[in-house]
């Protein structure tokens, strides 16, 4: 099962995340065929939005996408009501065997990440979209300095992506209290420095095969943490019927009556999942009465 789990540490201003991500991976993987390090970077791009995700309170879903003019056309990673999560990488023509060394700016070329909160409608907040700077070393880095320079929170990101898994490791200091003392705020950032040193003392093979008690008590075995009850993961496509008609509509009525009169049926796939939707000549005709009932 694919898990997030939230840990802190008692009496200092500094927050965790733990993820690991492999079920979701592999229902991915079912519907697209990636290059290793595109789907290793998709499960960055996962643990990334869904670790974003877990620590905003709203109802609606959290994206992390890119574009650009390399190997890598765009991305999209998406984390819905802190849970389900789906995602896709469209790639350049012949670019299924590019090099297995390809960094995230070389898969992008001249491009950009941009992470997106999109609220339902019930909650009556506007979307939000910042633009993340990409750093040569990577998406971790990348995020890092997204949160530095737009969120004024220092964070720390570790992945390690093996065997189709991929886990996630971030801290966070938090913003000092209002009424703490010069001295608190020293320990505070004392205590960052060490933590984080200590963080990035995790191998790969650590972080993607440890237990998060056994990964803390590795890493932190010095200070008193307490680790949260987990948040269970899982891939859900958003398609559905009547986006598949809103697909089809977009078409105008003329060109879709002629595309049904040249093919015995019509068919709109889901990109995410694989679900195809199919339209014979009288599902297309029942679509347009409904549509033009409701406009009376």
């Amino acid at each position: 099962m694919d898990l997030l789990r939230r840990f802190s540490f008692p009496g200092i201003p500094i927050r965790g995340q733990w993820i690991r991500l492999q079920a979701t991976l592999g229902a991915i993987a079912q519907y697209q065929n990636y290059p290793r390090n595109v789907q290793a970077l998709l499960g960055e791009m996962f643990a990334a939005v869904t670790m974003v995700a877990d620590n905003l309170k709203f109802s609606g879903a959290v994206s992390l996408q890119s574009q650009g003019d390399g190997a890598l056309i765009r991305s999209l990673a998406e984390c819905r009501d802190q849970q389900y999560l789906r995602g896709i990488a469209h790639l350049a023509e012949g670019s299924a065997s590019a090099p297995a060394t390809k960094s995230l700016a070389d898969w992008l070329g001249k491009g950009q990440l941009a992470l997106s909160l999109l609220p339902d409608k019930s909650t009556r907040m506007s979307p939000y979209q910042g633009l993340v700077a990409i750093n040569p070393r990577g998406l971790a880095a990348s995020l890092e300095d997204y949160f530095r320079d737009s969120e004024q929170l220092q964070t720390r990101l570790h992945f390690a992506s093996v065997d189709g898994a991929t886990t996630g490791l971030l801290l966070q200091r938090l913003p000092d209290a209002p009424d703490a003392s010069e001295t608190a705020i020293a320990q505070a950032n004392e205590d960052w420095i060490t933590l984080t040193t200590l963080a990035a003392s995790v191998t790969d093979a650590e972080l993607a095969s440890l237990a998060p008690e056994q990964m803390l008590m590795r890493l932190f075995n010095e200070y008193p943490c307490e680790l949260y009850a987990p948040r269970a993961l899982s891939f859900r496509c958003t398609c559905s019927s009547e986006k598949s008609d809103e697909t089809l509509m977009v078409l105008g009525r003329e060109d879709l009556l002629a595309l049904a009169s040249e093919q015995p049926e019509i068919h709109v796939d889901c990109d995410f999942c694989g679900q195809r939707y199919a339209y014979d000549r009288r599902a297309i005709d029942k679509l347009l009465a409904s549509r033009a009932a409701s406009l009376h």
